[in-house]
Order: structure tokens, then C-alpha cells, then sequence
């Protein structure tokens, strides 16, 4: 992947709002010819579980090439998320992940951890 963007939302109720709208722009700076609506929505619920679970400090890191983008998003909490059965109070964020992404998954990074997918 040759193209990379990165953008460190301010936390707090706004932040998921503010990743989609980077989300959008990198998408277009870079004429990505793929689904912008589901990369934009797996940011905005990457960006969402990290507000909640985690404490709400995050940053997005975008990776695009050969028709696919990895989404990134790292925070503070070592805690890794976990799928949850559906009609769980909040649970929808995984699920839906892992149902628009091609793959996805948890690394450790320093203290916190990255939840990553890639979208064709």
C-alpha cells in the first residue's frame, strides 16, 4: 500500500463525526474507485468503540493501494474487543466490521492496541 493518511480526532462526542469527514476527503484526494461509504462507516466504528471503550484518544491511519484500503485505529487501552452476540446494547460495532471488511483484527501497540480491516 502506497498511500498513507493519518488524523488524530479530538476525543469526546464529536470524534467519530470528524473521522468520517477525513475519511471522506483522503478517499477522494487519493481517487479511490472502491465502496467510500463502507470504508467511511468502518472508520466512524473503529473510531466510535475507541471513544467508548477506550477512553475516546485515538488515531486513524487510512493505508490505500491495488484497489483496497486498511483502516487503523490505535488507542490507549490494552482491553481487546471482542465480537459480541447481536442485539447485544452496543454491540453492533464488530459485527458490522466484520461483515464489510475483508479482514480484520487486534495488535498490541505500546500501551494501547490497533483494531485494523481492510475493504476492497
Amino acid at each position: 500500500m502506497n498511500l498513507v493518511a493519518e488524523y488524530s480526532p479530538p476525543g469526546g462526542a464529536g470524534s467519530a463525526g470528524l473521522a468520517r469527514e477525513f475519511t471522506r476527503r483522503t478517499l477522494a484526494a487519493w481517487g479511490y474507485l472502491g465502496a467510500h461509504d463502507d470504508v467511511v462507516l468502518a472508520v466512524s466504528e473503529l473510531v466510535a468503540n475507541a471513544a467508548r471503550h477506550a477512553g475516546g484518544t485515538s488515531t486513524v491511519r487510512l493505508a490505500g493501494g491495488a484497489g483496497r484500503v486498511r483502516v487503523e485505529v490505535a488507542d490507549d487501552s490494552p482491553v481487546r474487543p471482542h465480537l459480541r452476540p447481536q442485539g447485544t446494547d452496543g454491540g453492533w460495532g464488530l459485527p458490522l466490521i466484520d461483515r464489510l471488511a475483508r479482514c480484520w483484527g487486534v495488535v498490541a501497540h505500546g500501551h494501547g492496541k490497533v483494531v485494523w480491516c481492510e475493504l476492497a
